[in-house]
């Protein structure tokens, strides 16, 4: 299941499948950006490699769940966070050739409830300074394509985003939220607060350090008025290239319970509610944890998340 448009000429269609035949896998090349990859996916198959970003991770993993059907990804995107999380850490030469001797494991998934119906959630949701993060880095994206400005590495689209971030939380206005996670109130004032899944979100930045993909939770991280200073040195250091752990404690959680009143939400790398989506405010979401509900095979040189 290959994204086309992701990655460069090294990772096309011929030379993915060459690479494949390679490693002496019988492969069957599928777009994701053709309308028939929902049907090709119900049909039998030992393995489906996922090649792209973590949103075409997303949308293959959502129709794998609860099917047994073990999932593998070749991450071609920029930031990576579900593929680094699920433990796909070595080169494509190295995923491809560690296929046949992979180990299966359990991945939990959330779903989200609310006006919208249901939704699964790989990575996690929130709002607050990162949801409105994502919208503006959406528009900067898609000024970019316009402008047809110069290619740049992977390094330096993360520090542009992790820059846009930063800016973005010099003056950010901290919003009430009412919250209740495994039926205890938590509700105060966040700059953000996410559900998180696995360690990191957004330009790579771990905030849920300890997170786990198979424990049957999600982590509860938040960031406050008293908490800005913190998060900006955080901020800092990551454009300074120098490691520092997110500093700020999270709660795991099984259930969480939030009322929505106008604000952007994120869902994963999406965003909520969209333009021509009008639900009514305020509106309670629910997000609640699937145990083992996706089958992932991890290359033998992966590290467990």
């Amino acid at each position: 299941m290959h994204n086309p448009k992701a990655g460069d000429a090294e990772h096309g269609k011929k030379k993915l499948m060459a690479a494949l035949a390679k490693a002496g896998h019988q492969a069957i090349y599928q777009s994701t950006k053709k309308s028939d990859y929902k049907k090709a996916l119900k049909k039998p198959a030992d393995l489906v490699l996922a090649a792209g970003g973590d949103g075409t991770v997303i949308k293959v993993a959502s129709r794998l769940i609860d099917t047994g059907i073990p999932l593998s990804v070749l991450p071609l995107g920029t930031a990576n966070n579900l593929a680094r999380s699920l433990g796909f850490l070595g080169s494509h030469e190295e995923i491809i050739t560690g296929l046949e001797t992979g180990k299966k494991r359990a991945f939990d998934v959330g779903i989200a409830r609310g006006p919208w119906g249901k939704r699964y959630l790989f990575e996690g949701a929130g709002a607050g300074l990162l949801a409105d993060y994502v919208q503006s880095a959406k528009k900067e994206k898609k000024k970019k394509k316009k402008k047809r400005s110069k290619e740049i590495s992977k390094e330096q689209e993360m520090t542009r985003h992790v820059s846009l971030l930063r800016r973005m939380l010099h003056d950010y206005l901290p919003l009430k939220w009412k919250i209740r996670i495994d039926g205890k109130d938590i509700s105060s004032r966040y700059i953000l607060w996410e559900a998180m899944n696995i360690r990191s979100v957004g330009p790579a930045l771990y905030l849920a350090p300890w997170a786990a993909t198979k424990d049957g939770h999600f982590d509860f991280v938040c960031v406050r008025e008293d908490d800005r200073p913190i998060l900006m040195r955080h901020l800092d250091a990551r454009l300074a290239g120098e490691k520092s752990k997110f500093p700020l404690s999270t709660r795991r959680f099984r259930k969480l319970k939030v009322v929505w009143k106008k604000s952007t939400f994120h869902f994963d790398d999406e965003l909520w509610p969209q333009k021509k989506q009008e639900p009514g405010s305020p509106s309670e979401i629910e997000i609640t944890v699937k145990p083992s509900a996706l089958v992932i095979l991890q290359p033998p040189t992966s590290l467990s998340a």
